[in-house]
C-alpha cells in the first residue's frame, strides 16, 4: 500500500544518513518487553522476483510426500503473478497469471481419484481467487478451473483451511475494510467448484491470517491493533481472542502482517507473527492460551553474502524435516529491502532449528 511504501522509503534514508545498512547482531532490549530480541541469520535466499519495486510478498512451502528434498517453496510477485522455487532459491517456473498478493495451499485435494496439493492465491487483476493444483509427480502448478469471484474492490490476504472431515477452505480478505469471506473448494468430478459459507469483520485493515488444521483455529493479523483467534470452521462465526496487542507487554508495533504455524507434537507447536513495523517476528505458543515467547530479528550471514531481512510481509513455516538444512522445518520469509541496493525483494530461508536455539525452544517436530 502507498503508506507502507512511503515509510519503507523514509526507513532507506534514516539507514543511509546513518552510515549503517546492517541489522544489529547483538540481543537489544525490545522496547515495552522485559524480553532481550534474540537474532538468526538466513541460511539462503531465492533468486530476486522480476518485477521491481514492492513486489514479492508472500510464501507458501510444499512438503514432498516423498522426497523431502524435492519440496518446493511458491512465491508471490505481486506485479506479476506466483513463482515456484526448490530448496535452494532456484527459481522453477513462473506463472505471470495477475498481480497476486498471497498465496497459501494444503494437501489431499482429490480431483479424478489423483490426490494432489490445492493451491489458492488473491488475484488482484482480476478481484479473484486463482486455483492452481500442484502435481507431485512433476513439481509443476497448473489451472484448476475458472478464478472464484471475490466481490472484493481488491482482495487482500489469503490462507487456506483443510477440515478434519475432508473439505477444503479459501478465506480471502479485502484491502482496507477488515472483511473477509470464506469459500469452500471441491472437486466435481473433474470440475472445480466454490461456494462462499461464511463472512465476518475483522474491524480495520487485516492481511496475514493462517489456519491450524488439527485445531481448528483460524489466526488473523490487524494491521494496527492486534493478532486474534477466531474458529476455522464455518459455523465459528464472530467470536474471537486477541493473542497479543500493538503497544502490549510484547512490544508489538504496527504493522502486522504474516502470519505461520509450526506444528509441534500433541498440539505444541508455535505462533509466528511478522512484527512489520519493528522489523522483528514474535513467536508464541500455539497450545493453552498462546503465551507470548519471545521475539528475534534475522540479520546477515556475511560469510555467504546473504543480507538481513526488513519489513517483512508474508510468511511461511513447516516443521517438516526437509534435509540436513532444515532438519527441525523451515522458515520463509519476504525480504522487504533486498541488499545491496538496487537489488529486487526476494524470499529467505531459515532453518526452524536456528529460531529454536535463540529463542531455547525445544526444536523437534
Amino acid at each position: 500500500m502507498h503508506f507502507k511504501m512511503i515509510r519503507r522509503w523514509l526507513s532507506i534514508m534514516v539507514l543511509m544518513a546513518s552510515g549503517c545498512a546492517q541489522q544489529p547482531t547483538q540481543p537489544a532490549e525490545i522496547p515495552g518487553s522485559a524480553v532481550p530480541l534474540r537474532s538468526v541469520a538466513p541460511l539462503l535466499e531465492t533468486a530476486p522476483v522480476e518485477s521491481a519495486g514492492d513486489a514479492a510478498d508472500d510464501p507458501a512451502i510444499w512438503v514432498h510426500p516423498q522426497d523431502p528434498l524435492q519440496s518446493l517453496v511458491i512465491g508471490t510477485d505481486k506485479q506479476r503473478g506466483l513463482n515456484v522455487y526448490d530448496l535452494d532459491g532456484r527459481l522453477l517456473q513462473a506463472l505471470p497469471d495477475g498481480r497476486m498478493n498471497n498465496v497459501d495451499l494444503r494437501d489431499g485435494f482429490t480431483v479424478n481419484g489423483r490426490r494432489m496439493a490445492l493451491v489458492a492465491a488473491s488475484n488482484r487483476t482480476g478481484r479473484t481467487i486463482a486455483l492452481y493444483l500442484l502435481d507431485p509427480g512433476t513439481r509443476r502448478l497448473t489451472r484448476a478451473g475458472d478464478p472464484v469471484p471475490t466481490g472484493f474492490v481488491e482482495p487482500y490476504g489469503l490462507c487456506m483451511y483443510a477440515s478434519h472431515g475432508g473439505d477444503h477452505f479459501v478465506f480471502v480478505s479485502d484491502s482496507g475494510t477488515g472483511q473477509f469471506r470464506q469459500w469452500r473448494i471441491r472437486a466435481d468430478g473433474g470440475v472445480i467448484r466454490a461456494e462462499r459459507v461464511r463472512a465476518f469483520r475483522v474491524g480495520s485493515q487485516a492481511e496475514g491470517c493462517v489456519a491450524d488444521d488439527e485445531s481448528g483455529a483460524l489466526y488473523v493479523a490487524e494491521e494496527d491493533v492486534a493478532l486474534w483467534r477466531y474458529g476455522a470452521d464455518p459455523g465459528a462465526g464472530n467470536a474471537r481472542r486477541a493473542i497479543d496487542r500493538v503497544g502490549g507487554a510484547s512490544g508489538l508495533t504496527a504493522d502486522l502482517e504474516g502470519v505461520a504455524v509450526w506444528l509441534g507434537k500433541d498440539g505444541q507447536g508455535y505462533i509466528v507473527q511478522s512484527n512489520q513495523g519493528a522489523n522483528r517476528y514474535a513467536v508464541y505458543r500455539r497450545d493453552g492460551a498462546n503465551a507470548y515467547i519471545g521475539s528475534f530479528e534475522l540479520v546477515d550471514r556475511a560469510e555467504a553474502g546473504i543480507d538481513g531481512v526488513s519489513e517483512t510481509d508474508g510468511l511461511a513455516v513447516t516443521s517438516h524435516p526437509l534435509g540436513a538444512r532444515f532438519p527441525d522445518g523451515l522458515l520463509v520469509v519476504q525480504d522487504g529491502r533486498n541488499l545491496p541496493a538496487g537489488q529486487n525483494q526476494n524470499f529467505k530461508y531459515v532453518s526452524w532449528r536456528d529460531v529454536a536455539r535463540a529463542l531455547g525452544l525445544p526444536g523437534e517436530g
